[in-house]
């Protein structure tokens, strides 16, 4: 937090802790599952089929070889196909089979709020299609039905734009309540010890901001110096 005031050497160290320490991770997790998913199979329950992908694994690397560089192609266009298949069904069942399936509700009249929040989901849903039908000129009553598009649309945009705000507003709000040690943090649930012990987080603070302020003095002179 202390780059809100300016870029600094303490924002720096921990910049590169996390980007070490997530790097250093992500190694040890892939790391873990190669012996989990490609050793252990083969030498400890003598499955021996996974040798098959093991070898096409170990082909990626032959892209460093010039004489044999193009069989790692063969591993490369079934890992696309692969992936391919898997991404597209995924995206069209959830993106558009499952928007479809919430449009196509029933307008009951038993409950009037879930009528009118029916009536409104289907006709913004007309509306913000429509707005993106250009093949036809913008006038008369079809240039009305696309401004009506373009304000559903915004007031969307809107709305998720603000409720991204408020999510990010609450990570602060933790955040704030960690430094300042405040009981409502949830100490035992990140494994930080108990809400007593959390009471002594301020220390933390107490003996950054005279470091912090002693470093911007120190960087100052320094800069004059130059």
């Amino acid at each position: 937090m202390s780059f809100l005031y300016k870029e600094n050497e303490f924002f720096r160290l921990a910049e590169y802790l996390t980007v070490g320490l997530s790097a250093g991770y992500a190694f040890a997790a892939a790391l873990r599952v190669f012996i989990n998913q490609s050793l252990s199979p083969i030498f400890v329950d003598k499955n021996y089929t996974f040798i098959i992908p093991l070898a096409l694994g170990a082909m990626f690397y032959l892209q460093f070889s010039k004489k044999y560089s193009y069989l790692y192609q063969f591993p490369l266009s079934l890992a696309i196909g692969y992936g391919l298949g898997v991404t597209v069904w995924s995206v069209m069942q959830t993106y558009f089979i499952a928007q479809v399936r919430a449009t196509i509700i029933p307008i009951g009249i038993s409950d009037p709020l879930t009528a009118v929040n029916g009536l409104i989901l289907v006709v913004g849903t007309i509306l913000s299609l429509a707005y993106f039908l250009v093949s036809r000129e913008q006038t008369g009553v079809w240039g009305h039905l696309m401004k009506a598009g373009k304000y559903v649309i915004l007031i969307s945009l809107g709305a998720v734009f603000g409720s991204t705000v408020l999510g990010r507003t609450a990570l602060l709000i933790q955040r704030i309540q960690f430094l300042v040690g405040a009981p409502a943090f949830p100490w035992m649930a990140v494994n930080l010890g108990s809400a007593e012990e959390g009471r002594l987080a301020p220390v933390g603070i107490i003996i950054f901001l005279p470091v912090f302020v002693c470093y911007l003095r120190w960087s100052r002179k320094r800069v004059r110096k130059s």
